[in-house]
């Protein structure tokens, strides 16, 4: 082992130890950060290794305090080191882990001759599952799942500066789709103590914040009730002690561990003991998450006209033409069509990856048949 490698494993100690209070930490035996090591290995008595720490509190720019700057071996045959954002090289890197655009970390590889070596990964420690891990490699095109697989082989040609050097090798940290937080359900209903508030959810761990909104205006603006923080037991109530006369309009406003903020569907509860729940009861929205097509079935049977009021569409007439808005989370319309189709269909794949909204209304009158969310990868 070089004595570079030492010291950066030494400072990378002290990083650990000044943060032992962070709330990214996690406990093995001590606390710990997440925690990436690669190794470039040449043969048993020449190799080089790196570290990439993940703190919440981070930033991707080179920091004195956290970061440990490659240093070169005197006469060393390899050497690997990862970049800063702004272009540090770095033995020892803390980064924050990803929201929803990938994270990627590019790595210099140094050898003094041409030769075959390995890329190793020796540790992967406490990242969450919702992260894919990945080894990229330009020059072949190839690729490393650095959460299944331990080593890459690949070969240096020093005639050939794309086979080594700062443009080849790429870490990709990015969150996987299928385990990113989903929510699963949201319904309300008017009970003795006040508006029962219910909803269910996936992977949103013990991280997420989850405000509860009111509008007493019909969706034109809404204020917060009240937040709750998740337990990881995927399903979760509240009770609206203090309703307005009339309707009350609620949504859930969710964020995740990363700060990355989403939005339920809208529910409905009035004097009445009306009930809605858009997307559940009105909208369905598929494949979603989704990279290309989405399709939107608008259920024009809805059930007791009674209990249902946001669709406007039980006994609704066959002509009924809807106006049919995507929205970003930033409240700005992406597009907008009217339809008198209840089965549309759009191409959402030039649209910047995140959550979108669906807002569906009645064209004729006005009111809100339904709204819903997706995701774009």
């Amino acid at each position: 082992m070089t004595n570079r490698t030492l010291s950066a494993l030494f400072i990378l100690t002290l990083c650990i130890t000044s943060i032992w209070a962070s709330p990214r930490a996690t406990s093995k035996g001590g606390m710990q950060i997440p925690l990436l090591r690669l190794k470039l290995v040449l043969n048993e008595n020449n190799y080089d290794d790196i570290a990439i720490g993940f703190l919440s509190t981070a930033t991707t720019q080179y920091n004195n305090q956290l970061d440990s700057k490659y240093l070169p071996g005197i006469d060393s045959k390899e050497g690997l080191s990862s970049f800063s954002s702004d272009n540090v090289p770095l033995s020892v890197n803390i980064v924050p882990l990803p929201g929803i655009a990938p994270l990627v970390i590019r790595l210099d590889v140094q050898a003094r001759e041409s030769g075959p070596f390995t890329l190793d990964r020796t540790e992967l420690d406490a990242i969450p599952q919702v992260y894919d891990v990945w080894l990229m490699d330009k020059y072949v095109k190839d690729s490393l799942n650095l959460r299944t697989d331990t080593s890459y082989a690949f070969n240096v040609n020093k005639n050939d500066t794309s086979s080594f050097g700062s443009n080849r090798f790429t870490v990709v940290i990015r969150q996987a789709p299928a385990l990113m937080l989903h929510l699963l359900g949201f319904s309300a209903k008017k009970g003795s103590a006040g508006n029962e508030l219910t909803w269910t959810t996936a992977n949103e761990q013990t991280s997420t914040i989850f405000a509860i909104e009111r509008s007493i205006d019909d969706g034109t603006t809404f204020f917060k009730l009240d937040s709750l923080l998740s337990n990881g037991s995927g399903s979760y109530s509240y009770i609206d002690k203090s309703p307005m006369s009339g309707g009350n309009l609620y949504r859930l406003k969710m964020q995740d561990m990363n700060g990355v903020i989403t939005y339920s569907n809208i529910v409905v509860v009035d004097d009445q003991t009306t009930v809605a729940t858009a997307e559940s009861n009105t909208l369905s929205i598929y494949p979603n998450p989704s990279n290309g097509v989405i399709n939107l079935a608008i259920r024009q049977n809805a059930g007791n006209s009674s209990s249902i009021r946001l669709s406007g569409l039980a006994g609704g007439s066959a002509a009924q033409l809807y106006d049919i808005k995507i929205i970003n989370i930033a409240g700005f319309v992406i597009k907008s069509e009217t339809s008198a189709n209840a089965n549309w269909q759009s191409n959402v794949s030039t649209l910047t990856p995140g959550t979108y909204i669906i807002r569906v209304v009645n064209d004729k009158d006005k009111s809100l048949v339904g709204e819903g969310t997706f995701v774009k990868m």
